[in-house]
This record gives structure tokens, sequence and C-alpha cells, in this order.
């Protein structure tokens, strides 16, 4: 039977990212490649794990041969643990003991069998990069045998692998350096690393400089066991191979790299949460099986448990069984308590529309509205329905008003205009009950009198007029109160003189080194006006040009025509470069051309120059103009020749690329 220690793993639902993880962690993934096993119950299981010896870098050696249970990051803290028969042994907390077994170089699946493996720790051995450093988003072992293990994995619903960082690819996991801490429980999971044999924590940091989430899972979906302050997914269980994987290998490192102590003591969080990993992995090794039941019950009713007892309590109920695979089946039973509903019924209802309803034999209606039934709701349990009917009335309304010819008065009635052409008429609308509402619309209109003031300006603007402020090219009535009958209208119409028109392209591009003038082709008796003044060789020309230097982003003309009406343009300017670039230079010390650069004096962004030898490798790059290749190359000077370069930047928004070659001479 399974220890009672055990039943902590068991937490209250789960959370699938992104698709639903199936609840069975050993014997409930149809539809996937693995065949189930025969119960693997054991005093020692057989934890391999992949060796330095065989997929560490040689020209990283010091840097990424840390995170293998060999390696100087684990061998003190977390192997320490792992082989205190205290912890995982006949009498540990664990109820399992471990074996490590170094493996040797991985020739396919059958290594793994050969070495009578039940767990695989394949640990991080990050690649080297061209230039000397560690790329963690690549693994250094092949992905040839990472893929091995995975098919290892399948073989066998109880062959657990336990992966992390960019060892995960191959299982569909990408993982970046983007994690907060604290990383915490999810809440609803079907089975737990926060609660196990060796104790509970409510959460865990992680340590060191990478520390990880996942952003990518595979299509088949994996159950989240932990995520950080930002709700991303660290650890998981993966659905196709119900292999654990971690966003960082750090959780069950020491030193600088983890929190996970030195020695064979349990002393803080991160101890706790690597050996209650181990421990979970012992279990899955050992072919458990996890599965949820809901039982739904009518008050004061009970069910049976498949433990043989019965429950009339809502909750959550654990029995331990044998599965057909002759494992532990721990089943965990969800007891919900149907409430009884009580329901008000009371439909919109009109008088005399001869509405009724029946409820057990018993008729509701205008004469009998008020009531109580029991009846059978969906779930099988007592349902009250209280029965209460209101029939509300017709109702009947008149509008009448009286308004001014000409002033465009209207009324809006069931989606119908009353106006001056339309003064009489009647609507059946709908109440607020959704009875009949009829109304009947009465309108009158008397006469009124007008006078027009007829007035100018210039297009956009506005004239004065007694005080008021009136738009040109509007008419604008004012009435004028009279002492009976209607007001007295007064139209106030303000004519629109024409603003001038010229052909004024609202965006130019200047080329530098080229000449250049506006050109707007102004018309006789136009007398322009340009700004700003301090860019331009003249403000009152019609052809200005830029002055040395000045690079405005804009400028803007007025234009004055015959009739005293102005119209103003805005020219944007886009500046169009053509950098010097020298063909050949002398890095020999005597202070004249000694560095290779590009000489741009127009405004452009996003300057990058990179060199290239005759092979194609990259000698040099710069991200400024005035930052040249002096001609070393890592601090060797470069042999004389022809060198290739390329010089990118962003121009008005895209970016332009010049390529060519230069002579380095001596």
């Amino acid at each position: 039977m399974v220890p009672e220690s055990l039943s902590r793993f068991l937490a209250k639902g789960r959370k699938p990212f992104p698709f639903t993880l199936l609840l069975l962690l050993a014997a409930a993934f149809p539809g996937m490649s693995q065949e189930p096993c025969d119960c693997q119950r054991q005093e020692v299981i057989n934890l391999c794990y992949l060796s330095i010896e065989n997929y560490c870098d040689e020209d990283l050696l010091t840097f990424n041969c840390e995170y293998s249970l060999d390696g100087g990051f684990m061998a003190p803290g977390l192997v320490e643990k792992l082989l205190n028969g205290q912890n995982f042994g006949q009498n540990g907390l664990a109820g399992c003991g471990v074996q490590l077994k170094k493996l040797p170089l991985i020739t396919g699946v059958e290594t793994m069998e050969s070495c009578d493996c039940d767990i695989v720790f394949v640990g991080q051995f990050p690649a080297a990069t061209e230039f000397g450093t560690t790329d963690l988003s690549i693994s250094h072992v092949p992905d040839a045998i990472l893929e091995s293990v995975r098919e290892w994995s399948r073989l066998c619903e109880s062959n657990l692998v336990i992966v992390t960082q960019a060892e995960a690819n191959p299982w569909g996991y990408i993982t970046e350096n983007e994690n907060e801490n604290p990383n915490s429980p999810v809440g609803e999971v079907s089975i737990s690393i926060f609660d196990g044999p060796f104790g509970s924590l409510s959460n865990f940091q992680q340590g060191g400089s990478f520390q990880g989430v996942f952003t990518q899972v595979p299509p088949t979906g994996a159950e989240i066991l932990a995520e950080d302050a930002l709700g991303r997914p660290t650890v998981v269980l993966d659905a196709a191979t119900n292999d654990i994987i971690l966003a960082d290998v750090g959780i069950l490192c020491s030193g600088g790299a983890g929190e996970v102590s030195f020695g064979g003591s349990i002393l803080n969080n991160n101890d706790i949460l690597a050996c209650n990993l181990f421990a979970l992995g012992c279990r899955i090794a050992e072919g458990l099986v996890f599965s949820d039941v809901v039982a739904e019950i009518c008050p004061g009713d009970s069910t049976l448990l498949p433990g043989g007892n019965f429950a009339s309590q809502p909750g959550r109920y654990l029995d331990t069984l044998l599965a057909a695979n002759g494992c532990d089946s721990i089943i965990e039973t969800e007891v919900r308590v149907v409430e009884i509903d009580t329901v008000l019924f009371s439909p919109p209802l009109c008088e005399g529309d001869g509405f009724s309803i029946v409820l057990n034999g018993n008729t509701y209606d205008v004469n009998n509205p008020e009531g109580e039934e029991v009846l059978l709701d969906e779930a099988g349990c007592d349902s009250v329905v209280q029965v209460s009917l209101f029939f509300a009335p017709h109702s009947f309304d008149t509008i009448r008003a009286s308004a001014c010819r000409g002033d465009g008065f209207s009324v809006n009635v069931g989606g119908v205009e009353y106006n001056e052409g339309n003064p009489f008429g009647q609507e059946t609308l709908a109440n607020q009950y959704g009875c009949d509402s009829v109304v009947t619309i009465d309108l009158y209109f008397e006469p009124q009198d007008t006078t027009i003031r007829d007035f100018e300006a210039c297009a956009g603007e506005q004239v004065d007029v007694d005080g008021l402020a009136y738009e040109a090219g509007t008419i604008t009535p004012i009435s004028l109160p009279v002492s009976d009958g209607c007001d007295s209208v007064v139209l106030i119409r303000v004519a629109a003189k024409p603003l001038p028109e010229v052909d004024v392209d609202s965006v130019l591009e200047i080329t530098l080194g080229q000449p250049f003038a506006f050109d707007v082709g102004l018309a006789p008796g136009q007398q322009p006006q340009w700004a700003p003044a301090g860019a331009l060789t003249c403000i009152g020309c019609p052809n200005p040009g830029l002055l040395p230097g000045q690079f405005p982003e804009r400028v803007q003309l007025a234009v004055v025509g015959d009739n005293g009406c102005a119209a103003n343009y805005e020219i944007a300017l886009r500046y169009i470069c053509n950098p010097y670039i020298p063909n050949a230079f002398s890095p020999n010390g005597d202070g004249r051309n000694d560095r290779f650069q590009a000489y741009i004096n127009c405004p452009v962004e996003e300057v990058r120059l990179e060199v290239y030898d005759r092979w194609g490798g990259r000698v040099f790059q710069s991200e400024s103009a005035e930052d040249g290749w002096d001609g070393l190359v890592r601090g060797k000077p470069a042999p004389v020749g022809v060198y290739v370069y390329t010089l990118a930047f962003m121009e008005n928004g895209q970016e332009k690329v010049i390529s060519g070659e230069v002579n380095l001479l001596r």
C-alpha cells in the first residue's frame, strides 16, 4: 500500500497549460505510443544520469560541466540527499531507495534498457558559441541522443525522464530567462511537488544568473506543477511522455547556481522541493496510478466510495486500491451536494392574453396567479418552485405639442417621424411590461417672420455680428421674441471668400549635395511667407533654399491671395544622404588615414558598419559613424589586402544598406 505521507502529493484539482492534461499519471494517456507495464514496486530505484565525461564541451570545461549528478553544483548537495538512507532508503521518508548509475555514451534506447534504468536525469550541458561563451538556449548533447532518451520514456508509462532548459527542446518546450520569483503552486493540480514526504512549502526561489520560464509547450499539452509570480509555468508534467520538465536546472543546484544545501540533511525550502520532486519520480517510476471521480448527491443522501465506505458530506475522499497493472491506484472522489433550487416564475404577461401554465396538474392564470410546487431538477433532487404571475394592463397616451413653422420641430414615435408635413397619427408600442401602449400624436405649427443679414469672411475664419462669432460659409437662424405668435427669425448668412490655391507637396525628398530650392508655382498677386527663418535663405521670396548645415523636419508656407485671404501649408522634409566612404586606408600610426570609417553629414539613425575579410569572416563591427576600424583583429594587425564592408542606417524610417570594398595598406 502507499505510505500515508504520499497522500500529500494529491492537491485539489489540476491546472492545464495550454491543453487539459489527462488525470492518470501512469495509465490514462489514450492514443500515446507508451505501453502499459507491470507494477514495478521495488526497494531500490535505478536513477541513471548523463555524465560530464561524455557530454561536456572541452572548450568550456569550467563553465558547463557543473549541472549533472557528477558535477560540482549537484554532487555535494542533491546527490548527498539522494544517497542518504534516511531520505531515500528502506526506512527513508520517500518510501524508496535510490541507486545512481552513470550512463555510457548513449547509442539508442538500448543503452537505457541495458542499464535497467527506472529514471533518467538528463542535466544541463550548454553549448559553446563562436566567441567562447555559453549559449543556454542550445544543448551540447546531440538531438539524436535526446530523442533516444525521449523514445525510451515513451516505451513504458513508468519510464520517467527529468529534463530541463535547452535539453527539453526535443520534448517541444522553449525556455527563456524571464522568471519572476517567487515560484508557487498553481492551486488545482492532480499532483504536488509542494507537499510530499519531505514536508510542505508555499513557494520557492530560483537562483543563479539564469532563471527560466516556459514560453512554449508542445501541442500535446502539459500540467503545470509550479508557476512564477507572473503566472508563467516553471515546472510541468508532460502529457505525451509523463516526464517532469524543469524550466531552470538551478532548482536542484547548490552553490552560486541554486539554494539546495550541502550535505545529506533537509534544511530549507529548496531541499524539500528537490527531494519531494524525486520522491514523486520514484512513485511514477513504480507505476503509481492517480484518478479523479466526481459524485453528486441530493441533500441527506450518500454515495458509495471506491473503497467501500459511504460519504454524505461534501469534500474530497482518498481511496487506495490495486490497479489492473498490479500497482497502487489512488482514487480521489469529490462529493458535491446538489442545492435545492428555488425558482421565482414571473414572465411578462398582459391582461386579456389568456396566458396559463400547468404544474403538477394545477393551473396558474390571471384568476390563480400565485402558488408553490415541488418538482425534480436535472440532478433528480427536489426543487421548490415559487409561482408568482403578474398581469400588466394595456396603456394609452397622447402627445400634443405646438411649434413654429419652419423651425424643424419633430417627434419620433415608434420609428415614425411626425413633423410639419406629418402632424397627426397613432402608433401602437410595447410598454415596460411588453403589453400594448397606444400613443396618439397631435402637432400644431404656427407661422413666423424671417429676415436675412449677409456678411463675408475668408474660408475657415469667423465674422463678428453683434458680439457673436459666425463661421464663414454658414447660415445661422436667430430667434427674436415678439409679443404674440412665433418668434421672428433673423438669418445670419456669412459667405466664404476662397483661399488662394497653391500646388504644394506635403512631403519633399532632398538629396544632400545637389542644388535644391522650393518651387510651389505661385500665381500673380500671391504673396508667400516661409518659416523657419533661421533655416532658409529668404522668407518672402517664392523659391527659397536651405542654409548650409540646416535640416529642419518641416517648413511652413503662408500664401496671401489678392482678396486678402491666406492659406497655410506645411511641408515635411526627408533627407537622402550620400555618405562618403573611402576605398583605402593605411593604419600605420602616421596620423593620416589611420582608420576606416563612414563620413555622414546628415541626420540618420541606427548606424551599423561591418567589415569582412575575403573568407567572409567579420573582422570589425561598429554602431557609431565616428567609431572606425583601426586595422586590428583581436588586437593584432590585419593583413594587407582588400576587405568588404557594409554600411547600414535608418533613413526616413527605412533601412538603407551600402556595400563596397576597401583596400588596407601599410
